[in-house]
């Protein structure tokens, strides 16, 4: 038995793994959902999401194994960590690195492995997607390419862990530094003061105001140009325009200010643009000081720019997040087309029972595709014919240089001239005999691949071969009967001309019943109306697909239907094939994957994401009804003591129970989101001018935490803080800033003595 080495980075991968938290701990159901799709899709019994830790392997994701770990010296996982790509056994047994292995040799038996390594993001092993049999077995690329698929699911959740973490990390250093922001504002030497893009005094500290001998009351009802002397105006409006055109990102300008007791002050001003997510203006920072000053203002300066960078920081690392989610989104889509793709060239394999020869080729005359039909016909194997010139094999030597066929005119442009009509040619066999043949093409495409398919019938043997067409259609029959499909073909009036049993398992009518009906008499209305457009398109020699419901004997259904004409050989549509696949399991399985995108997974409440979205149409709903809303945001007063008393098990149940609290103090028309950690936010709409509502929701929160919760047998007093933001249907705000309004009012709420409200 051969023990795997330890990789090179050994240490910093044990030390990723165990900052997850993840070894030792409960199932996850993400996770165990994945090892089960994979073991049914790969029919094997055993599938692993397996952690390598210093001195064994332990299962996150357990499925069809009774251990929970076992010793690293006797993993295969331990092997497979080492892999650039997946890594596989066909046979331990014939393998010598596992032949005398325990686990080969005893229980559980295994024969065949597979696994993916589990990647953290950055680049550090930490285990496997693995799926194992007890019987040796081939792993084609396909069946890598989907391992792979789902073991990028597995390290989605690795890395959502990891992101979580670095998460928790920026938000309590922004918080410490929006704190030091405050004081540096309140206490600073020179003045500070934040101004509207129409130069409205926004916020201004007390040595501002004492420069210019203003109150911070008296200064907000002015504008900068009222206290500007006439003179220095234009100079401070052109280095502003220039600002906001993005020519200068600051400005230093010397000028005076009109003291409020008559007087000139001059001073040294400094000004900054911030703009809001849509790269619009909206606030000027601008740092005043008397000239004496300026070099003790110089260190409260470089401190604001620190903050205000960290913010913009903050600000781009979650449009990093909502770009992963959304290249997730995109993946999972990729995945979803793979699989009809998958379903398409199962469906290609009933070709292979065709009494013609069917031939597939690429755009270098290659062929992809070569049914039983065509080793008959031609004489030459499947394993001769793929990847080999099609010319060489069926086109007589002295006609190959003609190009007078239509595997010519295909390679060489001139596809409109042979696809959908029968050509006669004349082919040659494997030893070398000529024969008189009738070939159909048609064109296909798979993703960006052009494809051509042909149809080559033997005429001289037509009449001995009707018995053989007979029996082949019977088998098609038989195939189609056990297609897990709605298979069906109609004639240019929509009566059925053949069916397959799958009508009499989803509708209870048998082929003699259907032989009476109309293709439109299974549809209800609107679904008939939904669907004529397209078969009228069909029936105008379109090959057309598209998504619909049926009402079967197991209730209504989403399928993809399949309408494909069949044209004659003078150019006329003669009837239409019909396939109906049922997709209510993804149209499901969608569904889910779009709230799992958009709500917490803990509390089942809408997620940052999903919260600002709402925010914005709230916003502009009480623009439109002309009422008020409220923001209200909490934090959890001393959660992070339970977490260290209890346990994160404890703390996920604490967040778990205050989540349902809010949901029930709230209306319907009301929207509870968790921001991130112990952060919850309500949005209130619908309200009457003044704060009253908005009040009595905080009010009846507050009243509903004063009394103890039991929480899994332990007596649990929650408190928490709340801020609360107004806005009325004539402001103008973003949502990001009503948004920090209502985190400001919290901070004051906390600073009040907690377990209390603060407005804003």
């Amino acid at each position: 038995m051969q023990v795997a080495a330890f990789p090179d980075d050994e240490a910093e991968r044990v030390a990723m793994l165990h900052s997850l938290c993840v070894l030792d701990s409960a199932p996850v159901e993400e996770l165990d959902r994945i090892t089960r799709l994979v073991m049914r899709y790969f029919n094997v019994p055993m599938a692993l999401v397996s952690l390598i830790d210093q001195e064994r392997q332990w299962f996150k994701s357990n499925q069809g194994l009774a251990a929970t770990e076992t010793p690293r010296e006797i993993s295969f996982c331990g092997h497979a960590i080492l892999a650039l790509d997946t890594f596989i056994v066909p046979d331990a047994l014939q393998d010598s690195r596992f032949a005398d292995n325990p686990l080969v040799l005893g229980a559980p038996f295994i024969r065949f492995y597979a696994g993916q390594p589990i990647r953290s993001r950055s680049g550090y092993a930490l285990g496997t997607l693995c799926v194992i049999d007890v019987q040796p077995r081939e792993f084609s690329v396909e069946d890598v390419a989907v391992l792979h698929d789902f073991a990028r699911m597995v390290e989605n959740y690795f890395h959502s862990l990891e992101s979580a973490s670095r998460v928790m990390s920026v938000e309590r250093y922004l918080e410490q530094s929006e704190a030091v922001f405050e004081r540096v504002f309140a206490q600073a030497a020179v003045g500070i003061a934040i101004i509207s893009p129409e130069g409205q005094w926004l916020r201004v500290n007390q040595s501002l105001c004492t420069i210019v001998g203003y109150s911070e009351a008296e200064l907000r009802t002015k504008t900068f140009q009222q206290i500007t002397v006439p003179e220095d105006i234009d100079d401070d409006l052109a280095l502003i325009a220039q600002l906001i055109s993005g020519a200068i990102a600051t400005y230093t300008l010397e000028k005076r200010y009109l003291h409020r007791d008559g007087g000139v002050v001059w001073v040294e001003l400094t000004v900054s643009l911030m703009r809001d997510a849509t790269g619009q203006p909206l606030q000027f920072i601008s740092v005043i000081s008397d000239i004496h000053a300026r070099k003790q203002a110089e260190f409260s300066l470089a401190e604001l720019r620190h903050s205000l960078e960290l913010r913009v920081e903050q600000r781009t690392a979650e449009m990093s997040v909502a770009i992963t989610q959304l290249n997730h989104q995109i993946e999972k889509r990729v995945a979803v087309q793979r699989e009809l793709l998958a379903e398409k060239e199962r469906f290609r394999t009933t070709l292979e029972n065709a009494a013609d020869a069917f031939i597939e080729i690429d755009r270098n005359g290659l062929v992809l595709a070569w049914n039983r039909a065509a080793e008959q016909i031609f004489g030459w194997s499947r394993k001769e014919a793929i990847g080999t010139q099609v010319a060489e094999m069926i086109v007589p030597p002295a006609l190959r240089s003609a190009q007078s066929i239509g595997f010519d005119c295909y390679l060489h442009g001139d596809l409109a001239k042979v696809v959908g009509h029968r050509i006669q040619i004349m082919a040659c066999r494997k030893d070398g005999s000529e024969f008189a043949a009738e070939l159909t093409l048609n064109e296909n495409h798979v993703g960006d691949l052009q494809l051509l398919d042909a149809f080559v019938q033997d005429v001289s043997l037509r009449e001995a071969n009707k018995k053989e067409v007979l029996e082949n259609r019977a088998l098609l029959k038989a195939i189609t009967d056990h297609l897990p499909a709605l298979i069906s073909y109609v004639d240019t009036e929509l009566r059925y001309r053949f069916n397959n049993r799958a009508y009499f398992d989803w509708f209870g009518l048998s082929s003699a019943a259907l032989k009476d009906m109309q293709m439109v008499d299974l549809l209800n209305e609107s679904t008939r109306a939904y669907v004529e457009p397209y078969i009228a398109r069909a029936l105008a020699g379109e090959q057309v697909a598209f998504d619909s419901t049926l009402n079967s004997t197991r209730g209504i259904i989403q399928v993809h239907v399949d309408l494909v004409p069949n044209i004659a050989d003078d150019g006329q549509v003669t009837g239409i094939y019909i396939q109906a696949q049922d997709i209510s399991e993804r149209k499901l399985l969608e569904q889910q994957l779009a709230f799992e995108a958009s709500h917490d997974q803990l509390t089942g409440l809408p997620n940052r994401r999903a919260f600002m979205a709402a925010l914005d149409f709230a916003i502009a709903r009480a623009k439109r009804s002309q009422q008020q809303i409220a923001l209200l945001f909490l934090d959890l007063d001393g959660f992070k003591q339970l977490n260290d008393v209890y346990g994160h098990e404890f703390g996920d149940r604490v967040l778990q129970s205050f989540a349902a609290i809010l949901s029930e103090a709230v209306r319907e028309i009301d929207t509870v989101s968790r921001l991130a950690g112990d952060e919850f936010t309500i949005i209130l709409e619908g309200l009457n001018e003044g704060d009253g509502g908005a009040v009595r929701v905080a009010q009846k929160i507050l009243r509903r935490l004063s009394v103890p919760l039991i929480i899994d047998g332990s007596s649990v007093q929650l408190a928490c803080s709340i801020g609360i933001a107004l806005v009325s249907a004539d402001e103008l705000l973003a949502a990001d800033t009503l948004l920090a309004k209502a985190d400001a009012a919290m901070y004051r709420a906390k600073a009040a003595g907690k377990a209390c409200y603060a407005l804003n």
